[in-house]
């Protein structure tokens, strides 16, 4: 049977950057790596207290998870 171990956390911030010549939404993002142990509000506070420093505004926070299978 298969095992994950955590091979890491980050966190991704996406900024409305307007809209292109088509009309389609414009997100750049920003990535972080995040400390392990911690939790989704931290990230949340900490996220939000980054973008509150950007002049774009947010569009979303996410949160990604990479694991390694092992046998």
């Amino acid at each position: 049977m298969a095992t994950k171990l955590s091979a890491g956390e980050k966190v991704r911030i996406g900024f409305d950057y307007g809209l292109d010549a088509n009309g389609k939404k414009i997100i750049k993002r920003k990535s972080f790596t995040i400390m392990p142990g911690a939790t989704d509000d931290q990230v949340y506070t900490a996220s939000n207290n980054f973008a509150s420093l950007c002049e774009k505004p947010l569009l979303k926070i996410e949160k990604i998870e990479n694991y390694e299978l092992q046998a």
